[in-house]
């Protein structure tokens, strides 16, 4: 058996958590399911992370960091603006009412970690997101695609705001609220005033 260090046990245990919270949820997953999936015991899982909920968190965190890097060579993949901003919004919202990552974003809203540490964290993933749309807004503008805008952060950071609650409504579940209706709905407020 081969032996993993610190780090790389700490993200075999993630992976672990991600394969169970997507079987169980994130409300229901046991650190025993984790431990399962990792090939662990309980207290071996305990031991890197300490509480159940900062296994939901780290999780979380992981997820963010994995979806940044696709985001990043997705959207630079894509030179037309208007499909950038189409991409982008799939990218954001949850792909359903069972999505794992916006799952775990619920989670966190409800038990908000209290470490700085990883509310910095969080608060980078924010900023990341409205940045890169920022910049698609204003590369359409300034390629004659869009109207120019004012701020475009500004303009980018009301839009992940709405985007945030249409992805409420498709993890609730509500009736003609899926991820096709939540991502045309973005698209639409996205694009509000820029077309010239």
């Amino acid at each position: 058996m081969v032996r993993l260090e610190r780090p790389d046990m700490r993200a075999h245990v993630l992976r672990a958590a991600l394969l169970a919270i997507d079987e169980v949820g994130p409300e229901r997953v046991r650190v025993r399911d984790i431990a399962e999936r990792a090939g662990m015991s309980s207290g071996h899982v305990m031991y890197y992370f300490g509480r159940r909920d900062r296994i939901l968190v780290s999780t979380l965190l992981l997820s963010e960091d994995e979806l940044a890097e696709r985001r990043t060579a997705e959207l630079a993949a894509v030179t037309d603006p208007r499909e950038a901003v189409t991409r982008f919004a799939e990218l954001y919202l949850p792909s359903g009412a069972k999505d794992v990552r916006w799952r775990l974003w619920a989670q966190a809203i409800a038990r908000p970690p209290e470490d700085e540490e990883t509310l910095a964290r969080i608060a980078g993933f924010a900023g990341t997101w409205v940045r890169e749309l920022a910049g698609i807004v204003a590369r359409g503008a300034g390629a004659g695609v869009f109207r120019p805008i004012g701020d475009a952060e500004r303009h980018a950071a009301r839009m992940c705001r709405v985007m945030d609650s249409l992805a409420s409504d498709v993890l609730l579940g509500l009736p003609g609220c899926d991820a096709a209706w939540a991502r045309d709905q973005a698209v639409r407020e996205i694009m509000y005033g820029l077309e010239p």
